[in-house]
């Protein structure tokens, strides 16, 4: 039995979502110990420094809409090494007939672009005089041909939903991902009426898009070495009742606690919960992930001629190539590469692409390079190749998650002290994840 005391917090999962939970809980003086079954933290949040390049091997930026990172990264020390994102990152190209054709977000750009024809920019158009749709769930897929057609769904929803979530999107729930436009639509009967409206909302802080100066791994760092002395790195088994609250066995102790917080991946929780919750465990562990396989380039400049004003490409998958898309590393945040080189991320795999978990990894790997190459029209070798395989990187919220939520919510609300977070819960981006902790945190300080 561990000296483990009721009144201390057990959290299980050291990827961000743990880490952030337990970031917000030290600051507010709630004693706290995490369980990681791997031997480090920071789970898909993964950087390494290689040939003079931080490489990412998961998120390769983050998104801070509110100030909310920036602030941490002060609390934690590490402000001095964050680094905003490059002007070139408001350029993005997607592959149209096997060529990159550039996109801004503005609409003089969406009227010049080569992405789509006159016809499907005329369609794109119409979206404010389309009729609203009924509110019923449905796929993302669906729900955007109703309202900018199905050449605009092909040839932009579709790369750019591919980039984010490396999914179907029409599989995925349109309630689940894009609430915000489900509801425009709903009270404005236009999805571009409400975002007009909504952007007159006044914003307290700049939003930013940031890196740090050894990588997004920097930032779960600095939360590790600052929590260090509550972390045990040891495999959670089993979840139950007990008289004291919860139990929860690991593979070299068991331990018990008022007030558990899971931030494991869905399908691990399904399994800690087998004998808890049987239905629960199974609904868990049929939520789908989408693997990826994360590439990381670099070619000596002297042997390249690269356009380096840019965010990267995406690719529909109407365009019937491998490759998701790739970053422009060295032109979003040049500080993080090699003086001598450019850097890129390749993406490949996604909810169209399930090959990569069987196929040699090598194989998909030179597959991905000789596509970029093409589509880039480099005649020369990469100067280092180094990737990761993600067997199950990113949620898929599919057309009826929102019943899967709600059956968690029930589930939460019978059992008092214990709570479910992670990524399928708060969303798949880091700062959603952020976000999600503090507010749970905020939830649980509440109610001791």
């Amino acid at each position: 039995m561990s000296n483990l005391t009721s009144h201390e917090v057990i959290i299980l999962g050291g990827g961000i979502s743990g880490l952030s939970t337990a970031w917000f809980l030290r600051q507010k003086g709630i004693s706290f110990k995490l369980f990681e079954k791997q031997s480090e933290t920071g789970g898909v949040i993964a950087s390494e420094y290689i040939e003079g390049s931080v490489m990412d091997f998961g998120p390769n930026s983050l998104r801070d809409r509110n100030g909310q990172i920036r602030k941490i990264a002060k609390d934690l020390g590490i402000s001095d090494d964050l680094i905003g994102i490059s002007e070139a990152f408001k350029t993005r190209y997607i592959v149209r007939d096997g060529k990159l054709q550039s996109l801004s977000p503005n609409i003089s750009s969406l009227i010049s672009t080569k992405v789509l024809s006159a016809s499907g920019k005329i369609r794109l158009l119409k979206e404010p005089f389309i009729e609203a749709g009924s509110g019923e769930d449905e796929s993302i897929g669906e729900f955007l041909e109703r309202r900018i057609g199905k050449e605009a769904v092909d040839y932009l929803a579709d790369p750019i939903f591919s980039g984010i979530y490396a999914g179907d999107i029409y599989r995925m729930s349109k309630k689940s991902v894009l609430p915000k436009l489900a509801e425009f639509e709903q009270d404005y009967g236009s999805v571009s009426w409400g975002a007009i409206r909504s952007k007159k909302e006044k914003r307290e802080v700049k939003p930013m898009v940031l890196s740090f100066k050894k990588g997004i791994q920097q930032l779960t760092d600095a939360i590790t070495e600052k929590i260090s002395d509550h972390i045990t790195y040891d495999e959670v088994l089993s979840l139950k009742k007990s008289d004291s609250g919860f139990e929860v066995a690991t593979e070299e102790a068991t331990y018990h606690s008022l007030n558990v917080i899971s931030c494991i991946p869905a399908y691990n929780l399904g399994r800690i919960l087998e004998g808890f919750e049987p239905e629960l465990s199974a609904e868990l562990m049929n939520i789908d992930y989408a693997p990826m396989l994360s590439v990381q380039l670099t070619f000596n400049k002297a042997e390249i001629d690269f356009i380096t004003e840019g965010f990267g490409f995406l690719v529909p998958r109407k365009e019937r190539i491998r490759l998701l898309g790739a970053i422009w590393k060295s032109s979003i945040f040049p500080e993080l590469t090699n003086k001598d080189q450019h850097q890129f991320t390749l993406m490949i795999g996604g909810a169209h692409d399930r090959g990569i978990l069987t196929e040699p990894k090598e194989q998909v790997e030179q597959e991905g390079i000789r596509e970029f190459c093409r589509l880039m029209q480099f005649d020369a070798r990469p100067s280092v190749i180094r990737s990761r395989l993600w067997k199950k990187a990113i949620p898929q919220f599919e057309v009826g998650y929102e019943q899967q939520k709600a059956k968690l919510d029930r589930f939460e609300g019978g059992n008092p002290g214990l709570y479910f977070g992670g990524n399928y819960q708060w969303g798949v981006s880091v700062p959603d994840c952020i976000q999600g902790a503090e507010g749970l945190a905020e939830e649980l300080a509440a109610g001791l």
